[in-house]
Order: structure tokens, then sequence, then C-alpha cells
């Protein structure tokens, strides 16, 4: 307990840098745009500096978006009940939802369709999920692949989200979890990592590890993320 109280003060003391960090910039850009379109004397010029000033209100817009529901769901761990529930059946049902509303991209289950149980918040489960392809979907080409793939394995289950796309750098650690962080380049601009933050902090809540690394399905290069949950007995 004394250890992971620690460990979440260096991450408060880390996020409280990071974020001012990222604050610092955008808040830069409005000032300088705001005092340039004072002086300026075409309309080229004006409407520029007002798009450079509304992308870093957009930027902040993000930052800020992605902190309250960082902060909410942690205000959400006190009230959720664990229960026992079928994986199999919500990571099936949820990739199969997926691929409903995203005919952009090939997005595949592979595992069981029932029969793995374990304890924990189905809800939460299912928002790591999407947490997890929405991140993929930023980073996987027109037409490539998404899987979702679910196993027993002897350290718990091992659930897995593999996209198409650009790699990992090799030092890339767990960092890629940590808030603001962005270790590819994706389709999106201003791609801020939040998303993977709401992924740990779900993970942590359910005893699970998470990890992502450079893999290789079907042929196809891309990345892996892989989080490992506790099994019911």
């Amino acid at each position: 307990m004394v250890d992971r109280l620690h460990g979440y003060n260096r991450y408060l003391e880390s996020f409280s840098r990071r974020l001012s960090h990222e604050l610092k910039t955008p808040v830069a850009v409005v000032r300088s745009s705001l005092e340039n379109l004072s002086h300026s004397e075409s309309e080229a010029e004006r409407a520029q500096y007002l798009r450079r000033a509304s992308d870093a209100t957009d930027r902040l817009r993000q930052i800020l978006n992605g902190m309250s529901e960082a902060a909410r769901l942690e205000q959400s761990f006190n009230h959720a009940d664990k229960e026992p529930f079928d994986l199999a059946e919500v990571a099936s049902q949820a990739t199969a939802a997926y691929q409903g509303v995203d005919p952009s991209h090939r997005i595949q289950y592979v595992g069981p369709e029932q029969g793995l149980a374990m304890t924990g918040s189905p809800e939460l489960i299912v928002q790591l999920l999407d947490k997890l392809v929405d991140n993929a979907r930023d980073f996987t080409p027109e037409g490539g692949l998404i899987q979702v793939a679910l196993a027993s394995q002897p350290d718990g289950l091992g659930l897995t989200v593999f996209n198409e796309g650009s790699a990992l750098p090799d030092n890339a650690g767990t960092d890629i979890f940590d808030p603001f962080i962005s270790l590819r380049d994706g389709r999106e601009g201003g791609h801020l990592g939040q998303g993977l933050l709401i992924v740990r902090l779900i993970a942590d809540f359910h005893g699970a590890n998470v990890d992502a690394a450079n893999a290789t399905e079907g042929g196809v290069d891309g990345v892996r993320f892989r989080v490992t949950l506790p099994q019911n007995g």
C-alpha cells in the first residue's frame, strides 16, 4: 500500500509537470496570434492568425476534456460494483459493434464467444476496449486490420488489440500510458494519448497489467496492446 501511494504521488507530480508543459504552448500561440492580429494589414494575415488561435484553442479544449474524463472516471471507481461476468461475451459483442459502425477498417474478433469468466465492471471493460479500438483507428490505414483477441493464459485472461500501422519506438516502455504522451504519427492531429491513460486507470482498477509492443499479425506489421486480467477460478 505504501509503495502504491508513493507511486501515485510520483504520478501526480509528473502529471502536473506535463500538464503545465502542454498548456504553455497553446496559450502562447493564442496570445501571439491575438497580438499579431491587432497589427495585421490584410485579410489574409488576419485569417491566418485567427486560424492559428482557433487551432490552439481546440488543443486546449482537447486537453481539458481529457482531464475531465479521467477525473470523472477515477471518481466513478468509488461507486463501481464488481460482479462476475463473461468477458468473452463482452469482447465478442463489442467487436461486432465496432465493425458495424466502422466499414473503413477490418475489425475482427478472435477467441471464444463465451465461457471466460472474471469479476469486475463490464461497463468499464467496454470503455477500456472503446479506448483501445479508438486508438487503433487513429493509426490504422483505410482498409487496414484491427484485431481484438481473447484467450485464457496461465497468468489470467489475455485481452489484446492489434492494429496494422506505424510502429512504436524501441524505447517506448510503459510511458505510452502516461498522460499527454503520443509516440506514433496518427491520422488525426493533436493526439494526446489521454485514451491510453484511461485504459491504464481501468486496468489498475481490475488488478490487471497492460503493455504495448510492436507485433506482426496475418503478415502485416503493427502494434499490439495487451491487457492481462485476473480470471475467475
